[in-house]
């Protein structure tokens, strides 16, 4: 007797439509994406402030799939092995496992990708800051720093090779931002006076509102002094692809348009090599990390 395929077809239905559901919450949008799908993912999924889906969506995305599946296991599990060995056999069958397999690879990538970036995020905490030294053991890197050239404030091309010489401390911050970034840029103007000399570029996660045209404003909003470097493009997908080279997980929040990010600080040496990658660091360790790098220029020169 032939084994039935109803069990393997069921089983694929219900692993395309659950394929489709975790998509419809997980696909990265565009800069301004349709109304209708943004108010459709907060309905049914909710949003958190780390731009995740909120605990009810949770609930839905795993339990709504993991009910159907176990309904399918009582129904048919005796004959979902032999039903399923026999359509693998199949030309038709290996082609839907093929595009099965990579619909998940996919979404896999979406869904790592920003759970990543929410628990980045989640785990800043705007009062954990240690007054303390920078602790001696902390590890120092020597990997090249990705270049990249973008424009500032004052309408000039800046590229990160032009600093070659002196150290430079790079963060990424964005305009809107009413938490993280200003404290940032007041961490690193207030470790500037003292530290050695260094220059300070501030690029900004949300090229499609922080135009150059609104750089000088954001200059002056943020009171920087002449060696801080506020950066953009008229084209987002240069600044986004520093983001990229820089790997700082970053999230666009579906429900306001604002973007949730942890608060990375890299120092870069004077040959141009990512030497410290700092997460929310008080004022005291980028000034710390900014003397040593100061300190191993001399000895080197």
């Amino acid at each position: 007797m032939r084994p039935s395929k109803l069990p393997v077809l069921v089983l694929v239905l219900w692993l395309g439509a659950t394929l489709l559901w975790w998509g419809f919450a997980f696909m990265p949008l565009p800069s301004t994406p349709p109304e209708w799908l943004t108010a459709a993912r907060v309905a049914c999924f909710g949003s958190a402030e780390s731009g995740l889906p909120a605990l009810y969506g949770w609930m839905l995305l795993v339990l709504a799939p993991g009910s159907f599946f176990v309904g399918i296991l009582v129904l048919w599990g005796s004959e979902l092995g032999t039903s399923l060995r026999t359509v693998a056999r199949s030309p038709l069958g290996i082609c839907v496992v093929a595009l099965i397999a990579a619909a998940l690879i996919v979404e896999g990538t979406w869904v790592s990708a920003k759970v990543r970036a929410g628990v980045a995020v989640a785990a800043w905490d705007p009062g954990a800051q240690d007054a303390t030294d920078l602790p001696a053991t902390y590890p120092r890197q020597a990997v090249a720093a990705p270049d990249f050239t973008l424009v500032d404030q004052n309408g000039a091309e800046i590229s990160l090779g032009r600093f070659k010489g002196k150290p430079v401390v790079l963060t990424f911050v964005f305009a809107h931002c009413q938490t993280m970034c200003p404290l940032l840029v007041q961490h690193i103007k207030q470790a500037a006076p003292g530290a050695a000399p260094s220059e300070v570029l501030l690029i900004t996660l949300d090229p499609w509102r922080d135009t150059p045209s609104g750089l000088p404003g954001i200059a002056r909003q943020w009171d920087i002094p002449r060696n801080f470097h506020v950066l953009s493009s008229a084209r987002a997908a240069e600044v986004l692809r520093v983001v990229n080279a820089y790997h700082v997980p970053f999230e666009r929040n579906e429900k306001t348009g604002e973007i949730s990010h942890p608060g990375l600080v890299f120092l870069v040496d004077a040959e141009g090599r990512l030497a410290y990658t700092f997460n929310n660091p008080p004022s005291a360790w980028i000034r710390e990390g900014l003397d040593r790098l100061a300190t191993g220029a001399a000895r080197a020169g």
